[in-house]
């Protein structure tokens, strides 16, 4: 088939089956990123998500110059179609990598809403394709794919996290953004409301909300992830290994690799262990935070805050293990930490104390 007659039946079939190839497209988007994504200090996905940002980016001046009337295609008709096109691909293989990657740092009850953020806008993406062709949109998806990337692209880069480091990434993604605004700008194509453009309010308010939510721990610590934590009887460090070893009244293929319920006889301590992954270069201080269910708060009491160093680069996390004597029978749960207090886990357990004649299993796998 000629290329001239190629080009309007790729279209026409696209028209007639858009809903159709849209949440093919998307589940199949979704499916290959977890399938090939490996760990987020990876440089040939880093490579790969750069250069999505760096083409979107391109697509989205390509747009502001066709619009303009500064561009023109000689053997394209209405250009404009694919070129959303070209940003729906683009925006969608950004937001389904961060699905992906931020899934590993999350804390269900800490930080679901920022997930479901980066899902809607997946979502959003792939069917609401005119919308997003808007310059507002456009810019809002910009800054905030750009700025969601730079919270880990930076880390990663200067070795360390902090507040501060993480307003780096938003100042990294405030001159993106800000490039091709003036960019736009300068062609007039931005919409004047009664005070500014509308998409000079859309950056900085963007910006601050992202912020706040990582003031507040909603924002997961990336590129920070734990791999596996749990609370045990005893943890024995055998050389390259630990030992982790717990009395439990479950067996089977579905029981735990923790103990749910930590069996202990009074005075015996009980232990906490956690891999948690980080980059090759990166060095954090974290915490462990033993707390404990206080009834009559009903609220959790911090009983122990026990720092340790972590050093980035094991695949399978580094592990830290942490100990605590004098355990009340109750509610407990063991919450794994930055130094600032940007949660990486909870882990919940109930402590009961062990009967001489309680029929138990002690079980013990290596890390």
């Amino acid at each position: 088939m000629p290329f001239q007659q190629w080009i309007p039946a790729v279209r026409e079939f696209y028209e007639a089956h858009e809903w159709a190839l849209a949440l093919t497209f998307f589940l199949a988007g979704i499916l290959w990123d977890a399938l090939t994504l490996r760990a987020i200090d990876n440089l040939v996905d880093n490579l790969i998500l750069s250069g999505y940002l760096l083409a979107l980016t391109a697509v989205l001046v390509l747009d502001l110059r066709l619009q303009a009337g500064k561009l023109k295609f000689a053997r394209i008709q209405d250009p404009q179609v694919w070129l959303r096109g070209a940003t729906q691909f683009l925006l969608g293989a950004l937001l389904s990598a961060f699905v992906i990657f931020y899934s590993r740092s999350v804390t269900w009850s800490a930080h679901l809403a920022f997930w479901i953020i980066l899902v809607v806008g997946a979502v959003l993406n792939e069917f609401l394709t005119r919308k997003v062709s808007i310059f507002p949109a456009q810019l809002a998806f910009l800054t905030f794919c750009s700025a969601t990337m730079f919270a880990w692209l930076v880390p990663v880069l200067i070795g360390t996290m902090s507040l501060w480091v993480f307003r780096l990434s938003l100042l990294c993604s405030l001159l993106w953004s800000a490039g091709v605004f003036l960019y736009a700008r300068k062609l007039g194509r931005l919409h004047m409301t009664r005070f500014a453009p509308l998409s000079a309010w859309i950056v900085p308010a963007l910006l601050l909300f992202l912020d706040t939510g990582y003031r507040y721990s909603w924002i997961p610590p990336v590129p920070l992830s734990v791999q596996e934590g749990g609370v045990y009887n005893r943890v024995e460090r055998q050389d390259d290994h630990f030992l982790l070893e717990w009395q439990t009244d479950r067996t089977g293929w579905f029981a735990p690799d923790y103990a749910r319920t930590v069996y202990r006889a009074p005075g015996e301590p009980i232990y906490g262990f956690a891999a948690v992954f980080a980059p090759t270069r990166l060095k954090q201080t974290l915490v462990h935070e033993w707390q404990q269910w206080d009834d009559a708060s009903e609220a959790w009491r911090t009983t122990d805050r026990i720092p340790y160093r972590l050093s980035g680069g094991r695949e399978e996390g580094y592990r830290g293990t942490t100990f605590k004597q004098n355990v009340a029978p109750g509610r407990w749960r063991l919450v794994v930490a930055t130094e600032e207090g940007k949660v990486l886990t909870r882990i919940p357990f109930e402590v009961a104390e062990r009967l001489p004649d309680q029929p138990l299993t002690t079980r013990t796998v290596a890390r």
